[in-house]
């Protein structure tokens, strides 16, 4: 909360202080705690905080004593990296606050030793799947022993896009996210050779010299940014259909997180709100869709050419997909994230990753191109576990949105959609954009993304293979019938349905 220096003072509790704050001329000043004050001293407060702006960095307080970060009323230490984090609400999931707490923790360069998507609990997770260790029949590998993680995508195009780990930065359009995630996203995927999607908000000059070599390029149904040099730019291209959040319905951005940049950079005027029909309305049959993807592969010169969908009918349009010539499928599912959408299609609206990503693989394996066509999946992911169990059943690689946005700066204050982050993440707004460090976030993103990457490599080891690509779902084993009879894999009794 104190940055070091030279001049550390040490605050304290006293009526000159008390005399000097601001904190009951907030907005976000909880009434039902009234005579609280001083909150960067005493710490949160006993109340739920109503985040409604922030004016710690206007109290004098804050500069006399050198204080950074904002929102001192809702946030305590917390995990053991020891970050100053938002406190759990009384109403939250404490499974889905602690996971976001690991995520923390590991930009800190710390393993956990133990969903801006919907909160609805589904009755089948990925931590009813197991891992079948090697012992006897197959042997472990040490930890010295080398893990290919390299993977590629669009194998079969003219130009394939090889990227050095199966973890993808999935799409968070500029608007929806800040500027300072989108450069955040761009120069960790060049520090690493990562891959990245580029959302549907087009593409900030920066982002194109920084990475372009790593760079997915979304075509939205929207179009926002898209013109032939940025499509020539691209290291593939990800025709988008549908996301996991809202599959089937349209996306929005309010005109309130529409700022000149944002504007300029879509193409559309200040505190115009965005908005992306829910289809193509160039693409509505499987005859159309075919002529798209052609007219893209010529236009890039050969670069992948994928699509994104949400899940729903998985089988009959994974085959229209791959009849239509696709180069890769990605798959979103229900519990993705998103930065605003209506709370009755998140929460009622597609089918979990889980149970349509064994569909999606076993339909391209009958159709006899699963080694051609690369399959990536998303939705919900949040940790090394997760990403493994997705490799083992069929995938080639996997999106991360919320998972890397946590690992950035977010605190899961679940106000993406009105400008206000407090944590600079989702917001155009200047003064809160400053929350976020661009460097510190590159750091941080990177730790998070390396550290999970070591975690499959190891877990890799454990099952007895030196290559991420050798998981299959024979590795696996399911803790309950049901579950083992949706993804395809052995049950506890070693029956496979």
């Amino acid at each position: 909360m104190v940055p070091d220096g030279e001049e550390k003072k040490v605050m304290e509790d006293n009526p000159e202080n008390r005399a000097k704050c601001h904190c009951h001329y907030c907005p976000s000043y909880p009434e039902k705690c009234e005579g609280e004050l001083l909150y960067c001293v005493t710490g949160s407060s006993a109340c739920e905080i109503p985040v409604k702006g922030c004016i710690c960095n206007t109290c004098p307080l804050y500069y006399e004593y050198h204080l950074q970060d904002i929102y001192f009323c809702g946030k305590e230490v917390t995990g053991e990296g020891k970050t100053f984090l938002r406190k759990q609400g009384k109403g939250e999931d404490p499974l889905f606050y602690q996971k976001m707490v690991e995520i923390k923790d590991k930009t800190h360069n710390i393993s956990a030793v133990t969903s801006m998507g919907s909160t609805k609990r589904i009755p089948f997770s990925f931590d009813d799947i197991h891992f079948v260790p090697a012992q006897i029949k197959r042997i472990p590998l040490n930890q010295e022993d080398p893990v290919n993680t390299s993977v590629t995508i669009g194998p079969g195009s003219k130009k394939p896009l090889t990227v050095s780990s199966p973890i993808l930065i999935s799409g968070m359009s500029f608007g929806a996210v800040s500027r300072n995630v989108r450069l955040v996203i761009s120069k960790t995927a060049q520090k690493l050779d990562v891959g990245f999607n580029t959302g549907e908000g087009g593409v900030l000059d920066e982002e194109r010299s920084t990475a372009p070599e790593m760079m997915i390029v979304q075509y939205s149904t929207g179009r926002f940014g898209v013109d032939d040099q940025l499509l020539q730019s691209a290291a593939a291209v990800e025709i988008r259909f549908g996301q996991g959040a809202y599959p089937g319905k349209g996306s929005y951005l309010p005109g309130e997180k529409i700022s000149p940049e944002v504007a300029q950079v879509r193409g559309l005027e200040k505190g115009e709100a965005a908005y992306s029909p829910a289809h193509h309305p160039d693409i509505t049959s499987p005859q159309e869709l075919g002529e798209k993807i052609s007219q893209l592969r010529k236009l890039t010169g050969g670069v992948p050419i994928g699509a994104k969908i949400g899940c729903g009918d998985v089988e009959d349009d994974v085959k229209i997909l791959a009849e239509a010539g696709v180069d890769f499928i990605a798959l979103d599912g229900f519990g993705g994230g998103t930065g605003a959408t209506a709370s009755y299609a998140r929460d009622n609206t597609g089918i979990p990753i889980i149970a349509a990503l064994p569909r999606a693989h076993r339909k391209l394996e009958e159709m006899g191109v699963r080694d051609q066509v690369s399959l990536i999946t998303g939705g919900g992911l949040r940790n090394s576990a997760d990403f493994a169990k997705c490799l083992a059943l069929g995938v080639d690689a996997v999106y991360i949105g919320t998972a890397a946005l946590i690992a950035i700066n977010c605190q899961q204050y679940r106000v993406c959609y009105s400008g206000l982050c407090p944590t600079g993440v989702a917001t155009a707004n200047p003064q809160l954009m400053q929350q976020l460090d661009v460097e510190e976030g590159v750091g941080k993103l990177s730790n998070f993304l390396q550290i999970s990457m070591e975690e499959v490599k190891n877990i890799t080891r454990m099952v007895g293979k030196d290559d991420v690509k050798l998981l299959k779902k024979e590795d696996l084993v399911s803790l309950t019938r049901e579950l083992a009879m949706i993804t395809g894999v052995k049950w506890l009794d070693g029956d496979k349905y």
